[in-house]
């Protein structure tokens, strides 16, 4: 029988950390690495390892224990044996003593059994009573921990519920993973931010901007890997609508950066620079910007007879956008000529579209041709424009 306390040179009263220290110092020694060309090191290294298997695992130390002490009890017991050639005397006494010892003396085996089972059985006693206080205390410290973990989310729940939502994603910052009973605590925590969200939301389509603001910003801050590209249209409307257009154009500026819905921000930019900083011509220059990406695409998917076959079904809403702002920008800056063309090209594209016909009516106003004006504003009533037109026109 190998003594693994031997191969790693250890005494059998050997603690884990010694038998740790000494598995180290023999694999690097005898690693087969380091010896590519004897294979003698490999079957070494091989019964280092699995000495270290034994000794470092609690249950097989202890039954490699049990074995090793019943082998030296059983060699203590018997004789050491070694052959020598009796001479003729030896002969005679030893045939004398055979016949003349009488029975075996099965008390004493019996006893000498007795012993090492009782041995056996104390030590094994032993172990399970030692994994059976392990097992108990570290079923205690389960529960501690469980309890003290729920605490801490019933605790961040009800921050949460009284709208105190800070507080409560700092709280369940602190659990970074869960055990499978956590997994009402997981939910939660997976979806305040939503939750939080679906609360700006709300907000939001109320008009309650400033309230939305607050939200938002918040979702960035606790979740700022996140991209939230609706979160953030949101709040650049709500800085919009708040007197923060800077904000705004910061936010929307991100996007262009980020290739997001680049006519829609360019679009958004416009607006902001033109009806909240009084901008227009840097609305303008924004605004044909996007008209020349606009026209790229065209030509790309429809060639260059693009104006023969674009219909409003193929077309985004940015693109709609984007023309209305055109015309009422160009206004904006007293170019009526290039308004009305704008306001035409929507015309053509979205027949429908009640505030072209007013842009063109105005822009027709601007250049002196009042019957036009008065044309293009019937052209809107048509399309249930409720607004007021000029006293000629009635």
């Amino acid at each position: 029988m190998t003594n693994y306390y031997h191969v790693l040179g250890l005494s059998e009263n050997a603690t884990q950390a010694e038998i740790k220290s000494a598995f180290k110092k023999l694999a690097i020694k005898y690693h087969p690495d380091k010896h590519p060309d004897k294979p003698e090191m490999e079957e070494k290294f091989k019964e280092i390892n699995v000495a270290h298997q034994v000794l470092s695992d609690e249950y097989e130390k202890a039954r490699f224990d049990l074995r090793l002490k019943y082998r030296q009890f059983s060699e203590n017991e018997a004789r050491p044996y070694s052959y020598r050639a009796p001479n003729a005397d030896q002969w005679k006494n030893r045939n004398r003593a055979r016949y003349s010892s009488g029975k075996v003396d099965y008390r004493q085996n019996a006893i000498a059994t007795a012993y090492a089972f009782g041995i056996t059985f104390l030590i094994a006693l032993m172990v399970m009573t030692g994994v059976w206080v392990k097992q108990s205390y570290d079923g205690r410290q389960l529960e501690k921990l469980l309890a003290e973990r729920r605490s801490t989310y019933l605790e961040a729940k009800e921050y949460f519920e009284n709208g105190r939502y800070q507080s409560a994603f700092e709280i369940m910052s602190s659990l970074n993973f869960f055990r499978t009973e956590e997994r009402d605590i997981k939910i939660f925590k997976s979806s305040m931010v939503e939750k939080i969200t679906k609360i700006g939301n709300d907000h939001f389509q109320n008009e309650e901007y400033e309230q939305a603001i607050e939200l938002y910003e918040m979702v960035q801050e606790l979740a700022p890997d996140l991209s939230f590209y609706e979160v953030r249209q949101r709040l650049a409307e709500s800085y919009k609508h708040t007197g923060h257009p800077e904000k705004a154009i910061n936010i929307l500026k991100d996007f262009l950066v980020g290739e997001y819905e680049i006519i829609a921000s360019l679009v958004k930019i416009a607006e902001i620079h033109r009806d909240e900083l009084n901008d227009p011509n840097e609305a303008l220059d924004h605004l044909l910007i996007a008209h020349r990406l606009a026209i790229k695409r065209y030509k790309t998917y429809y060639g260059e007879g693009y104006a023969m076959v674009i219909n409003e079904q193929y077309l985004p809403k940015s693109h709609y956008d984007l023309y209305t702002s055109l015309a009422a920008t160009y206004l904006a800056v007293d170019d009526p000529e290039m308004a009305i063309k704008a306001a035409d090209w929507n015309k053509y594209v979205w027949p429908d579209s009640a505030s072209s016909y007013v842009t063109s009516a105005e822009a027709y106003i601007a250049t002196g041709q009042n019957r036009k004006a008065c044309i293009e504003y019937s052209g809107a009533k048509d399309r249930n424009w409720s607004g007021t037109t000029q006293t000629y026109c009635n």
